[in-house]
């Protein structure tokens, strides 16, 4: 093979590679429809194909353990509005994604033997598979955006999972889900727009040196996030739609609830705060983020509250679902408190981290087992009242013997697989307490033993009522049996319970302590944890001291019957605090909006009012606007009349009077023309006398120089009175021509129009001044 051809070769396998993130999305996207298709033909085939795109789905995920080991898979997609998506595996979410797909498998299986006689098969099997895409996409992506793209879209798709029975009950827990889903997905919304426009990047990685260096408030986007992850993740008081939506849930719904869905909620909280908000490169002198470590402090105690009081409600309750239910709030509990103390150690979290993703995956397996179990249980007796349905262990022992390895696994028993996570969370909130010698850090720990007390309590309660005792005689006329997918799927959570059990260092060493290479934590912490046996006799007796407890517990309960105590309803949160809420902000929202919609009627009535009275006067001007246009119309008539007469009047006077102007122009006319002949015959007449008196002057010049200075003298009179002729003769001459130019060019400026009885006047005055000039001239030269 050319060295050419082997590069073609690796360059396809890394873009195959890094495209599996994609396909394991859309593996069981693409399935759902291959399914909804498929169910119109064949039920059989339906079923089939779930099956196997579960399955292909397992497989396509698995398949990118040795990827992680080695490197982050990664690969952007479908880039819209300078955002995409955008798929990130490092090995701590390639842990939630093996997960998911391991237990959807086997519920898609179990599946097969429960709905067999359900009904919407169909929607069912179409929503199981889109809702293990949407799961795997909230794991798989690199960005704040991507997962809440996907975590709302797993919102949707398991509330039809919820409601699928569409029973009253069925009903109003969906709509608490919805409800409070939506509103957690706008609390997510919220915060990643604040850290977007604060920091700039929408990236899951450590931004703390960013967030410290930014506007931004930190303590309010953690706690939008939290409230955002921890109503999906069951915290309290956020906890209320799990009691509501488990019950209703078909079985292996339900299993997929509380085992995985709610997993989401922990996997975010553990994104926020142990990696977002944390420094990014670990260091001896370093300080650890002080919103990490309040926040961390806070969340031990929201994991204390939410674990007691979910085994407390457990202990109350006769619903078998709503038992497990209540339970999983409670282990959420022991989860929250194991990211509570990997925030608050800061690098000295390890074992808070590594508690935390342990219980993750001992509890996805144990409690979608029990779920599966008593799910078996409700197929043949259609009720799971524990004060009604008794004895099971004589019908199905199977079903017994594996609930039995499910109680032991969440009881904490050594041997099967919650001993390890409850003990290494046991070494984490000892290890916070003792870190600051903090007194209600090891008031905590004293109710962590209590409540893993009190676990052991409620399934006891639990197993007695579906499995010890006479059967019910309705329940007891004939023998049951399961098909096959039954006894296999609930035989593997059994091998798995005891196989991590036995072998609980298998687990850390492969699969949690690896997940930590993405988290900032300190390596010679890391390292001790590697190292960290939980077969010693301090951690057998902290077990030993909670079996002892609970058989106390146990007894005293069931002596004095506080196990089948009522609480009012009034004393649960939904009726303490959100129904008020609920009611405060609808009838505050009612009053407002009958008060504003009362203020609108009356400035419309109003208004109305004054538009009538404005319209009234408007009606009442525009008439006498009408009765003014009338009298002026015929006003305006009248004065038009008058003056067309008065035009007619000055047209025939323009007609006369210019007559009489064309006419006295003709005489000036014919004037002017004698005016001019005479100017010719005077103009001669002068030149004939110029010429004299030059010869005159010639005869006198030689007189003058023959009679000598007599002459001279004479002469120079003479010329003297020669020159004065002159200048007179010319004065008189250039006063002729002005004059007779004028008079030549005035009459071609003259019209009809402008001809008057001045005029004529003026032009007699220059005539006759004219001939003054004319006499005195001929005067002078005489």
């Amino acid at each position: 093979m050319s060295f050419t051809a082997a590069q073609e070769i690796q360059a396809t396998t890394e873009v195959i590679t890094s495209l599996l993130p994609v396909f394991a999305v859309a593996v069981p996207l693409a399935g759902s429809l291959l399914v909804f298709f498929a169910g119109r033909f064949s039920e059989k085939l339906r079923d089939i194909c779930a099956v196997i795109t579960a399955l292909i789905t397992f497989g396509i995920v698995f398949s990118m353990y040795p990827l992680v080991q080695q490197a982050v898979l990664q690969y952007e997609f479908a880039k819209f509005l300078q955002v995409s998506i955008h798929f990130r595996v490092d090995f701590f979410g390639f842990v939630f994604a093996a997960l998911m797909s391991c237990i959807w498998f086997l519920a898609t299986l179990y599946s097969i033997a429960y709905m067999e006689h359900g009904r919407a098969k169909n929607r069912y099997y179409v929503f199981l598979l889109s809702t293990l895409g949407h799961c795997l996409g909230v794991v798989l992506v690199g960005d704040l955006f991507s997962l809440f793209l996907f975590f709302e879209l797993m919102t949707f798709s398991s509330y039809v999972l919820v409601i699928h029975e569409e029973t009253p009950d069925a009903m109003a827990g969906g709509a608490v889900t919805l409800y409070l889903g939506v509103f957690g997905g706008l609390c997510l919304l919220m915060a990643i727009f604040l850290l977007y426009f604060n920091v700039g990047t929408m990236e899951i990685i450590p931004l703390y040196e960013q967030i410290a260096a930014s506007a931004i408030n930190p303590y309010t986007v953690v706690t939008l996030f939290l409230v955002g992850f921890g109503i999906k993740a069951g915290m309290v008081p956020l906890h209320i739609w799990l009691p509501k939506a488990h019950p209703v849930a078909p079985a292996p719904a339900s299993a997929l609830l509380s085992g995985l869905m709610i997993k989401a909620g922990a996997y975010g909280i553990f994104r926020v705060v142990g990696m977002i908000f944390t420094p990014s490169e670990f260091s001896e002198v370093a300080v650890p983020s002080i919103v990490s470590v309040n926040f961390g402090y806070a969340i031990i105690w929201m994991g204390i509250i939410t674990m007691f009081l979910g085994a407390f409600m457990a202990l109350l309750s006769t619903g078998a679902k709503k038992i497990l239910a209540y339970s999983s709030v409670s282990q959420m509990g022991y989860i929250l408190l194991g990211v509570g103390t990997a925030a608050y150690l800061g690098f000295a979290g390890p074992m808070g981290f590594a508690g935390a993703l342990y219980h993750i995956i001992n509890h996805a397996f144990f409690k979608a087992g029990l779920f599966m179990m008593v799910g078996s249980i409700y197929m043949i007796t259609h009720n799971l009242d524990i004060t009604q349905v008794r004895g099971m262990a004589k019908k199905v022992p199977f079903i017994a013997v594996t609930f039995l390895i499910g109680y032991a696994g969440i009881g904490g028993i050594p041997g099967f697989n919650g001993y390890g996570s409850k003990t290494i969370l046991h070494h984490a909130i000892v290890d916070a307490a003792n870190l600051h010698g903090s007194v209600p850090l090891h008031v905590a720990e004293k109710i962590f033993v209590v409540t893993s007390a009190m676990t052991l309590c409620y399934f006891a309660k639990l197993f007695r009522g579906l499995f010890l005792g006479d059967v019910p005689e309705k329940y007891d006329k004939k023998s049951y049996n399961f098909t096959w997918p039954v006894y296999a799927v609930l035989g593997t959570f059994g091998a798995i319970i005891i196989a991590i059990g036995l072998f609980p260092h298998f687990l850390l060493n492969r699969m949690v302590i690896p997940a930590m290479a993405g988290f900032t934590y300190d390596p010679y912490k890391v390292a001790y944890l590697e190292n960290l046996s939980v077969w010693i006799w301090p951690d057998i007796r902290e077990m030993v001291i909670v079996v002892v407890l609970a058989v106390l517990l146990f007894y005293v309960l069931n002596r004095f019957r506080l196990m089948e105590w009522r609480a009012p309803h009034w004393l649960s949160v939904e009726f303490a605090f959100y129904r008020p809420a609920y009611h405060f902000i609808v009838h505050t929202c009612c009053n407002f909006g009958t008060k504003f919609d009362a203020a609108i009627n009356k400035v419309y009535l109003q208004t109305g009012a004054v538009s009538n009275k404005m319209c009234t006067y408007v009606n009442m001007f525009d008439e006498s606007i009408n009765d003014a246009y009338e009298k002026s119309g015929t006003f305006a008539r009248r004065v038009a009349e008058g003056t067309e007469r008065f035009d007619s009047s000055i047209n025939d006077a323009y007609e006369k009077t210019g007559s009489l102007a064309r006419r006295m122009a003709e005489g000036t006319e014919k004037f002017d023309t004698s005016l001019n002949d005479a100017y010719e015959k005077s103009g001669s007449y002068a030149r004939r006398m110029a010429e004299g008196t030059k010869r005159f002057d010639s005869s006198l010049n030689d007189a003058y120089e023959k009679s000598g200075k007599y002459a001279k003298k004479m002469a120079q009179k003479t010329a003297q009175f020669d020159d004065s002729l002159d200048d007179m003769y010319e004065k008189s001459g250039q006063r002729s021509r002005s004059f007779w130019d004028k008079l030549r060019g005035k009459p071609s400026d003259w019209n009809i129009k402008n001809l008057n009885f001045d005029s004529l006047l003026m032009a007699i005055m220059l005539v006759l001044f004219f001939l003054i000039i004319f006499y005195f001239s001929n005067i002078t030269v005489l």
